[in-house]
């Protein structure tokens, strides 16, 4: 079953991005959670992504298309990045995400990655 884990980070976390001394720290455990998702073989891809202040948010409302810079959603945690995963079931990926630097201070949702060309069928 693939999954694709996203990693909501707190706003503490990503500064810590920016900050020398404690990045290797940071990434440390980040590094880490990739290589332990590789050895077990479930890992596709995945990436970091750059800062929320370097979002663009674009809605459509009433056919009018609406374009910001972000972030802009109610949660103080953002998106810091994602991981794609082969795993048995919704368990077993959760179990992963519970692994995942960002559920310390923020949190990380996992979804299951539909399989639609089975559907169309």
């Amino acid at each position: 079953m693939k999954m694709l884990i996203l990693a909501n980070e707190a706003p503490e976390d990503f500064a810590l991005r920016d900050n020398k001394a404690e990045f290797e720290g940071y990434m440390g455990a980040w590094y880490a959670f990739g290589e332990a998702m590789t050895e077990a073989g479930i890992y596709e891809t995945g990436a970091a992504l750059q800062s929320p202040s370097t979002a663009t948010v674009v809605s459509v409302r009433d056919g009018v298309r609406r374009v910001e810079d972000g972030p802009y959603p109610d949660a103080k945690e953002q998106l810091g990045g994602f991981a794609i995963i082969e795993a048995p079931d919704l368990k077993d990926g959760a179990k992963w995400a519970a692994q995942c630097p960002a559920a310390q201070r923020g949190f990380v949702d996992v979804r299951v990655i539909p399989n639609l060309e089975e559907h169309s069928k």
